[in-house]
């Protein structure tokens, strides 16, 4: 796995440069969070972990790819980590502007490790933003769409914001729905701090992907170099 994340550090650089972006062009960013439970398309993901991430995003033919690396900290008894590749980009489509896209992904975990590739849009209307996303799973050959919405409002806080948002995962195999509320807040230009607490459930018995009316509570932080 730490070989792998090399590699996709090192493709992040090479790759960037090929399209002629230059780190000048890029940026860095750090996290650290903790959360009691963690939902990866509505399954089960991590219990009481803390996490450190590492993001780059470079700017790529109009758009932004996005290498993204976790590690966690399992109730202090094992690590978990996860990886993504992503690249988005602004498209029109019928006259509207939407946000296109692809990535590929993968996850450790002690509920079951997880690969996968999605295709996705998302749109602005007014206050409410929505996305629609259609993945697959190379573990266990499950094709699911997800369906997200929310709205972002400002409050009298300086820089605070809350987010209302829902969930929904449909599969074959199941169903899933996580409702909640995040709050986020940019302390610099530089640094900000998060935090969720959501409503997670699906109704996958039998499996050790199950998350029965659990709720999830967390906290994170962040820093873009």
């Amino acid at each position: 796995m730490k070989k792998f994340i090399l590699t996709l550090l090192l493709g992040a650089i090479f790759g960037g440069a090929a399209y002629g972006t230059t780190i000048a062009d890029s940026s860095v960013g750090v996290g650290f969070s903790a959360y009691n439970f963690e939902t990866s398309r509505g399954l089960a993901a991590r219990e009481d972990a803390f996490g450190y991430s590492l993001n780059l995003t470079a700017p790529v033919n109009g758009g932004d790819l996005t290498f993204n690396v976790g590690l966690y900290d399992i109730d202090g008894d094992s690590e978990d980590s996860d990886y993504s590749i992503s690249y988005t980009k602004g498209i029109e489509l019928f006259g509207q502007k939407l946000g296109a896209t692809a990535s590929f992904s993968g996850l450790d975990s002690t509920f079951g490790d997880r690969d996968e590739i999605a295709v996705g849009l998302s749109y602005k209307y007014s206050l409410l933003d929505t996305s629609w996303a259609v993945w697959h799973d190379l573990d266990n050959e499950w094709y699911g769409v997800e369906i997200g919405a929310s709205s972002t409002f400002e409050t009298p806080i300086s820089n605070l914001s809350v987010t209302p948002f829902v969930t929904l995962n449909l599969v074959d195999e199941y169903t899933a729905v996580e409702a909640g509320l995040k709050a986020g807040c940019a302390i610099t230009d530089q640094l900000s701090v998060s935090a969720k607490i959501s409503y997670n459930n699906n109704d996958f018995e039998g499996s050790s992907f199950e998350v029965e009316d659990e709720w999830i509570i967390g906290a994170g932080i962040g820093f873009k170099f």
